[in-house]
């Protein structure tokens, strides 16, 4: 075979068979000849298909299908058409696609749970940029954000700082069955059901409390106050609508509101915050502590809302509250969230939708937070920082999320894989490490929400007479956690278990 038909039988690009003095030389290996070396053969990647090739198909098309397997055309829901859509819909929609181990892992292949590749292509695929994509069941996150339900014990715990990191109630659900039997905000949970909780809640004991069946039964020894006698308390797990305002007040004396908000996930909400700030601005309230210490996000129109009850129309009136911004196949879907001056028809408020809002018009506000402040609730910070609305934060460095995701069901799981990086009106994004505090201060188990001498609260009141952080105030370091070799977080997400304490959503047109 001469020169010319070996290039050819490679394939050669045209340019190389082109080069006559090589393709058309003696050979030999001569001084004067030029040898060309083919170029290595290279296998192209293959090409990852589009997620409608793979999508499940609904059988039943009623509202709020999708959460048993019924629900579903079984054809269109094996496990392999499974797997190959998460791989599809995350080379798609998932903010971090470039980094993602999508080629690495093949679905075809892979032997574990289509939960658990949905992990490996995220959170543990890109663990230095991805702590927060999660996968549930559909009627899980349904519950959540259309009924507002959820199903546990009502209580939430924290580690105290100031007491040997024991563990202690931090709030009781207004609704849940713990309110009813008894249990309050700074209780020790010393056991359950005979098994030592005071420094650790093992998994078998937190899942009974949180995680299990209605009607499940648990015997939770507590300590009234720290060190005290134990005394047990039987509580059994029930389905309650969750209240997201647990304490609306005006403190005694004073023109400061305050309003402990525990969540922005929950639909009640924004019709619940709508009527506080009637009677706040009945008041003459003139100053407003919104405490945010234990919540961890939620709908992005929700927290809007708020931004726009402490602004007024007039410091947010064209202005940005956040922009979301996509990955860059989805640039053209880059959105701006305005600030929400009037009830939305969010599920179940539609009687009061297009109701305007009734703002303070505020300069400035005080805003209670820690580790487990979040997501959609950095949002509100960042948001109210872009109009220029002073921010004074009080308690502990935030958790760092200025990602988001909306919620994409398939074959009754559903899938929250972060979409969306948030830039407030003046381009700012939340630090992944979070927002500092103005003010550092340790929370203060031994009084409850809403008391002016709880230490927290009082920071707030005194930085609001004095105009600076107190002297008891100093020195506060909040605790880190190590919950793996690569992921340091703080101590306060430490009984953040369920992925939906830590949202910032929109919720797409229809």
């Amino acid at each position: 075979m001469n020169l010319v038909a070996h290039c050819k039988s490679l394939a050669l690009s045209a340019i190389i068979c082109a080069v006559l003095s090589a393709c058309g030389g003696g050979g030999g290996g001569s001084s004067g000849s030029t040898v060309v070396v083919a170029p290595p053969v290279v296998t192209p990647t293959p090409a990852i298909q589009p997620s409608t090739q793979f999508q499940g198909t609904l059988a039943n098309t009623a509202p709020g299908a999708g959460t048993v397997a019924s629900d579903w055309l079984p054809a269109t829901c094996t496990d392999q058409r499974q797997k190959n859509w998460v791989r599809s819909w995350l080379n798609e929609q998932y903010l971090f696609y470039l980094d993602a181990p999508l080629l690495s892992i093949n679905p075809d292949t892979y032997t574990g749970s289509v939960e658990n590749l949905f992990l490996d292509y995220t959170v543990r695929g890109v663990p230095a940029k991805d702590k927060f994509s999660f996968v549930i069941t559909q009627a899980a996150a349904d519950a959540t954000f259309q009924s507002g339900t959820t199903t546990s014990v009502g209580f939430i715990l924290r580690r105290d700082a100031s007491n040997g990191d024991i563990l202690r109630i931090a709030y009781v659900h207004p609704n849940g069955p713990a309110a009813a039997a008894g249990f309050v905000r700074g209780m020790t949970l010393a056991s359950v059901d005979g098994v030592d909780t005071l420094h650790n809640l093992p998994t078998a004991q937190s899942n009974k409390l949180f995680a299990s069946p209605a009607g499940t039964n648990s015997v939770v020894g507590v300590q009234d106050i720290v060190g005290g006698s134990i005394r047990t308390i039987n509580v059994t797990t029930a389905l309650f609508s969750v209240s997201p305002v647990i304490v609306e007040r005006m403190l005694p004396g004073t023109s400061i509101a305050y309003l402990a908000y525990t969540s922005f996930s929950t639909p009640i909400g924004e019709v619940q915050l709508a009527d506080a700030f009637k009677r706040f601005a009945a008041a003459g309230a003139t100053d407003l502590v919104i405490d945010l210490r234990y919540n961890g996000g939620g709908f992005l129109d929700i927290s809007a809302q708020l931004g726009y009850l402490v602004a007024g129309a007039t410091r947010s009136a064209g202005k940005t509250f956040e922009t979301l911004t996509y990955n860059n196949k989805r640039s053209a879907e880059n959105v701006v969230i305005a600030f929400r001056n009037a009830i939305t028809s969010f599920f179940g408020n539609n009687a009061r939708a297009g109701e305007p809002l009734v703002a303070l018009n505020l300069p400035r506000v005080f805003v209670i937070t820690t580790g487990s402040t979040c997501s959609a609730s950095e949002s509100l910070i960042g948001g109210l920082q872009g109009v220029d609305v002073q921010v004074i934060l009080v308690g502990g460095t935030t958790c760092g999320k200025p990602y988001g995701f909306t919620q994409e069901n398939n074959c009754t799981l559903a899938f929250f894989g972060i979409e969306f990086e948030g830039r407030n009106q003046k381009g700012a994004v939340t630090p992944v490490t979070g927002i500092t505090p103005t003010c550092g201060v340790s929370d203060d188990f031994d009084r409850q929400l809403g008391d002016p001498a709880e230490r927290m609260l009082a920071a707030a009141v005194t930085w609001q007479r004095t105009g600076a952080c107190p002297a008891f105030a100093s020195g506060f370091t909040p605790l880190m956690q190590v919950r793996s070799t690569s992921d340091t977080v703080n101590a306060d997400m430490e009984f953040m278990p369920d992925s939906l304490e830590t949202l910032k959503l929109i919720r797409l047109p229809k």
